[in-house]
């Protein structure tokens, strides 16, 4: 493969990646730096000629969508173009919640990107479902009193006075988008993807419903098929419930054959799991070597971000009064 140097053009500026994951983004995703040059370039025009499109156009941010698509400049547009559409048509789940607003979710101690890749390079994501004992509907939370969380991110909160039953569905999945948007912004990610394990411990029937429901199944389908740029390497469940084969039917006829073929349910059969994702970076309570599951430090990252994610979600679709307003200037 050509030698990965740092390669410039006019508004463009190319960031080089560690000779190991250069030589995987060669391999696995076409990427010659040259060639990923131009291609940044054509993204930008045609983010350009969108006009309803206010995107993010930083090399680093758009680099996400190509490696996403291999350097098919076609797709990686109309992944971005997606991207910011689900943002628009369903916001209460893909916008990108401030982390100190989902501090009460955070802090229930179910969700956390572990320190250390696994064998392949891949982030690997813990999502502990089974954490969120009750659930209400958007609707009835918006009537219900907010969250008296006034204290600075940085203290500790007693879990007693986090009401569960506030917690929503749509509360779940944002802090799920927002542990995606926090991974993607390593380009070795963009490179490696993530692995995913599900922890259903303690998952009844009604969370059942309220997470495998069509439009949610759906949903979560959508995120890892065609609109997060990020390449989902594998999920692994464990500890499902034996009536989790009949449920998970609502989400297969979703799902395109190579997804499929990277789903695993292992059961309690950790040394199953431990085939997929190395022990040395598993907590303990995964037959790992470990100290227990704590998402403090991970946490504590995402509330540092906390500014950049907010930047984020000022792109997106334009409403049809600024498109009218700036037709207007340009006529002046």
């Amino acid at each position: 493969m050509p030698e990965y140097i740092a390669v410039a053009a006019p508004g463009v500026t190319l960031p080089v990646l560690p000779g190991e994951w250069a030589q995987r983004a060669f391999v696995e995703l076409n990427e010659i730096p040259e060639a990923a040059v131009e291609a940044l370039h054509e993204l930008k025009l045609r983010i350009a000629d969108d006009t309803e499109l206010h995107a993010c156009t930083d090399d680093a941010f758009l680099l996400r969508f190509l490696r996403a698509r291999k350097f098919n400049i076609s797709k990686a547009f109309t992944m971005l173009q997606r991207y910011y559409r689900m943002k628009e048509e369903s916001p209460e789940l893909f916008r990108i919640p401030r982390p100190s607003e989902r501090l009460h979710i955070l802090e229930m101690n179910a969700q956390c990107v572990l320190d250390d890749r696994d064998h392949n390079g891949s982030r690997v994501y813990i999502f502990r479902v089974g954490q969120f004992k009750k659930f209400t509907t958007l609707a009835a939370a918006k009537k219900a009193q907010p969250l008296t969380y006034q204290q600075p991110p940085t203290e500790t909160y007693d879990e007693a006075k986090v009401d569960t039953s506030l917690v929503t569905v749509e509360d779940v999945f944002s802090t799920n988008v927002l542990a995606l948007e926090h991974v993607v912004r390593e380009p070795e990610t963009q490179v490696g993807g993530i692995t995913v394990i599900v922890d259903m411990t303690g998952f009844g029937l009604q969370q059942h419903a309220k997470f495998l429901s069509p439009y949610y199944a759906r949903r979560t389908v959508e995120v890892i098929q065609e609109t997060f740029p990020l390449r989902f390497k594998g999920f692994h469940v464990i500890n499902q419930p034996f009536y989790f084969d009949a449920v998970f039917a609502v989400l297969r006829p979703f799902l395109k054959e190579k997804i499929r073929q990277r789903i695993y349910l292992h059961g309690k059969d950790l040394s199953s799991l431990h085939s997929y994702v190395d022990q040395a970076i598993l907590p303990v309570e995964y037959g790992g070597l470990q100290s227990e599951f704590d998402n403090t430090r991970w946490r504590q990252q995402l509330l540092e971000l906390e500014q950049e994610f907010m930047e984020l979600e000022t792109f997106g679709y334009k409403h049809q009064d600024e498109i009218n307003d700036k037709e207007e200037i340009d006529l002046l």
